[in-house]
């Protein structure tokens, strides 16, 4: 599951960075969500891992600004550990709170948290891209309102979206996956796997199979071939 968790401790204090350099790990504590961890002029996150500490309960559209990029150009790469659309997990006394990764919040170049719902069970074998994809459809947070975030899902064809299913394969599955009008890609089956394109109102359908383990977002390669 393409989750990261953030360890986080319940110690109030001011939002710090560290950043002598590329390797250094940025650490950002928040008390109130009015803190900015870094403000700094066309920052670069390349090399940098991300520590978060989360010292409050957050409110239902919570913004957490990590970067507020003081110049005119976007964040230089991304933090080793937390990608553009990442779904994370903070925890304080006890609760999980959700949030996504926008580095494109704020002015357009600022790094920003989103709040977002949590996801169910079935929606949890399905990665962050694709999870992204199903919150803007329904119009649940972060997209209930504006925001520059876009679900990066490549392979987002008329047909509906390329993925690579991790899966107990059987003729049964890939009897479903025509049946529900999706396309196997010739040559992609193995006992453990196999990409396809599947409509995306059935994704979550296929998801909740016990055959199938993980759904993600394909990388399309111009050898692809659909088996009719």
């Amino acid at each position: 599951m393409n989750r990261t968790v953030f360890l986080v401790a319940a110690a109030f204090a001011t939002a710090i960075c560290a950043h002598a350099g590329p390797t250094d790990a940025v650490r950002a504590t928040f008390s109130s969500g009015a803190e900015v961890a870094v403000r700094a002029d066309n920052f670069s996150a390349t090399g940098k891992t991300l520590d978060i500490t989360l010292s409050f309960a957050p409110q239902p559209g919570a913004e957490l600004t990590i970067v507020r990029n003081t110049g005119s150009d976007i964040i230089k790469g991304y933090f080793t550990n937390l990608r553009q659309g990442q779904i994370i997990d903070l925890a304080f006394a006890g609760v999980t709170y959700h949030f996504v990764a926008n580095y494109h919040g704020g002015d357009g170049n600022d790094l920003v948290l989103l709040w977002t719902d949590p996801d169910s069970v079935v929606d949890q074998k399905l990665d962050d891209q694709l999870r992204l994809g199903l919150k803007k459809a329904r119009g649940q947070a972060p997209f209930d309102k504006p925001t520059t975030l876009e679900p990066d899902i490549p392979g987002n064809l008329p047909e509906g979206v390329m993925v690579d299913i991790q899966a107990s394969t059987s003729q049964r599955l890939l009897d479903r996956i025509s049946a529900i009008g999706g396309k196997v890609i010739d040559g992609s089956v193995t006992a453990t796997a196999l990409a396809a394109v599947v409509p995306a109102s059935e994704l979550e359908s296929l998801a909740a199979r016990g055959d199938v383990k993980f759904i993600s977002a394909a990388r399309p390669t111009i050898t692809s071939q659909l088996k009719p």
